[in-house]
Formats: structure tokens, C-alpha cells, sequence
């Protein structure tokens, strides 16, 4: 097993402007789970996703803005990590080419970006130091929109992934259009994306956020509009096409009001999924079939707090951290390694409009 060069190392991203610290370093206590702020960093705004490589030597951040130095258009960030303490050094930004980025992924040789209002996506080489090349693709959706006027009045592009090792395929979910698009990637090409195929989910459901399972060929989608998950199976000889398996709700039966589903994780071990709800204001446990990756629901707990957006677990699977956006602070969990339910730890940290959290 790779030794974890930031264990106990956790990044923060906030909403806030340049002047204010929207990311934070911190370290947790293994045995209370008490957090220790090490860094803030200034100068970028919004910094509303984050992403850490496979290398944990770097770390990406979009700036989820509408435009930046007098262009149209959000920014990502690249930082150095400091293999000793975790903390951050700023290399470069790049433009994203679509409004308010609010996604952001790698794969060691490009990072991607999802452009929530642009409703593109982009495509950005890394340099040998890992800084950001400019954009050397920009994807975008034109499919039929879904029937929710309110949030689906244009293309919404909310989450973009690589598949990762061998495979060259990347999704990207669509919340304006209920829609997974999918690409295969082509470095050498005049297009290095180019899209292959796409898959429709039911209408009005606003596709969000993915998460790969490891062990099986299954992609779990959290759909925020409708608050289900959606379990697909990828085809084992064509990652580019997908089949539904099962569709199921992340809301408790009867439960009618207001609700905007939002993060979704696999445990390390495969076995269960969780998912968080805004307005509801909980966190959603599922147990994991292993022979086909559907989904039983096991346990609805309580956030804590108001507004649940990110979620993190920790890389062995023992304890679950999440980021209440409306009411400033971070909340623990402990994880119990044999049936997945959570128990609370309590609150973590007081800080202004969290919104995704990672944990070394």
C-alpha cells in the first residue's frame, strides 16, 4: 500500500471574495477528529471545488465567478503542495471559458472543468511542474432541456470525470438537459475530446455529481433536481455506453418538501454509498449489492446543520466529514466499518460558507 503523504491533511473551499480565505489547510487530530486551521489562503474567489491528484503533490481549485480579469468566464487554479505540512503555493490560473466553474477533476496529464452557467466544459494540459496549459478543448451541450423551467432554462454542465487507468472515456453530467455526455479522450487529436455517445435519464431528474465503483462496472448518479440516485451499468466492452439498473430515492418515504440533493461517495471499500440533501439537511447511508451495485437504503441522519453540499470520507473509510454551506462549520462522523451507519462526532470548525471538503 502507497504510504498517504497528507494523512490527516484537510482542504476546505468556501465561497467568499479574493479578500477573504476561501481555502483552508488543516490538520486532524486521528484520534478526536478535532481540526487545526495551518493556512488560509487569499486571493482567489469562490473557491468552490477542489481537487487533489493521484500524486497528492498538487491540488486544483475552480473559481466559480461569472468572469475574471475582464473576461467572460471563471478561472482554475493550480497550487504545489508542500509534501511536509500540506500546505499551499500558488503556481497559476487559467481561464475556464465558461461562466461560474464549479467542477473540477484530473487525471495527471489534463484537468477538467465543468462550467455550471456556461454550460461547457474544458479540457486543460498540465505542464511537466503540474502548472495549467490553456484550455486545449471546450465541449458543450445541446440537447432537449428538462421540463423544471426554473433550473433547466439552458445546458447546466455540473460534474465532469475521467474514467481513469486505461480507459479514455469522460463524463459529463448535465443538469439542463438530464443528460450524461460522453467522450473519449484523444491527446494527440485535433479534438482531444470528442464525444461518442450520450445517456438520458428520466425527465426533470438534474443530473449533479458521479461516483465510479472500483470493484464493479456501475456509475452512481445523484440527481439534485429530484433527489434520486440513478445506479448504471457500464458496458464491458464499451465504457461509452450505459444501462439503468435502478433508480431510488435519497429522501425518507413521504418526505414532500423542498429539497436539492447534492453530493455523492462511495466508502473505500465499495460497499456502501452516501449521499447529502439540502432541505432535508441530512445525509443518506445505502448498502451496496455487490453482485449488481443496487442500492438499499440503510439510514437517514441529520447534518447537523443547514445546507450539506460536499462530503468527504476519509481514505479508510473510518470517519466522514461534511461542509454545511448555510450554516458555517464542518460536522464528523464516525463510520462503522461493518454495517456503514454514522454516528455523530459533533461539530469540527466555524467557517464561512463551506462547500467542499477533503481529507488526506
Amino acid at each position: 500500500m502507497k504510504a498517504n503523504k497528507l494523512a490527516g491533511i484537510v482542504y476546505i473551499g468556501c465561497y467568499g471574495s479574493a479578500a477573504e480565505p476561501c481555502i483552508y489547510v488543516a490538520k486532524q487530530d486521528s484520534e478526536n477528529g478535532s481540526l487545526t486551521v495551518i493556512q488560509q489562503v487569499t486571493g482567489i474567489e469562490n473557491a468552490s471545488f477542489l481537487n487533489v491528484n493521484e500524486a497528492r503533490d498538487r491540488l486544483y481549485a475552480v473559481s466559480e465567478t461569472a468572469e475574471a480579469n475582464g473576461v467572460r468566464g471563471g478561472e482554475v487554479a493550480a497550487y504545489a503542495i508542500d509534501p511536509a505540512t500540506g500546505k499551499l503555493r500558488e503556481l497559476n490560473r487559467q481561464s475556464t471559458h465558461g461562466e461560474h466553474p464549479c467542477y473540477v477533476s484530473s487525471d495527471g496529464k489534463s484537468v477538467f472543468v465543468a462550467n455550471y452557467t456556461g454550460g461547457n466544459a474544458a479540457i486543460l494540459p498540465l505542464a511537466e511542474d503540474g502548472s495549467l496549459k490553456p484550455a486545449a478543448a471546450i465541449v458543450g451541450s445541446k440537447g432537449e432541456l428538462g421540463p423544471n423551467a426554473s433550473r433547466q432554462d439552458a445546458p447546466h454542465a455540473h460534474a465532469i470525470l475521467p474514467l481513469g487507468g486505461p480507459s479514455p472515456y469522460v463524463y459529463i453530467t448535465d443538469l439542463g438537459t438530464d443528460s450524461i455526455l460522453i467522450y473519449r479522450q484523444n491527446p494527440e487529436g485535433a479534438e482531444p475530446l470528442q464525444q461518442v455517445s450520450s445517456y438520458q435519464l428520466h425527465a426533470g431528474a438534474g443530473p449533479r455529481h458521479l461516483a465510479l465503483h472500483e470493484q464493479l462496472p456501475i456509475v452512481y448518479v445523484m440527481n439534485e433536481l429530484d433527489s434520486t440516485v440513478s445506479v448504471l451499468k457500464k458496458n464491458a466492452e464499451d465504457a461509452g455506453s450505459l444501462e439503468l439498473v435502478q433508480t431510488i430515492s435519497a429522501l425518507p418515504e413521504g418526505f414532500n418538501a423542498y429539497n436539492d440533493a447534492a453530493h455523492i461517495a462511495l466508502a473505500p471499500s465499495g460497499k456502501f454509498l452516501y449521499s447529502s440533501n439540502r432541505g432535508h439537511n441530512s445525509l443518506a447511508v445505502f448498502a451496496v449489492n455487490a453482485a449488481d451495485g443496487s442500492l438499499t437504503l440503510l439510514q437517514h441522519i441529520s447534518c447537523g446543520g443547514e445546507g450539506p453540499r460536499n462530503f468527504t470520507l476519509a481514505p479508510d473509510g473510518s470517519r466522514l466529514l461534511v461542509a454545511n454551506q448555510k450554516t458555517n462549520h464542518l460536522l464528523s462522523y464516525r463510520v462503522d466499518a461493518g454495517s456503514g451507519l454514522l454516528t455523530s462526532e459533533g461539530e469540527l470548525l466555524q467557517i464561512s460558507s463551506p462547500v467542499f471538503v477533503w481529507i488526506g
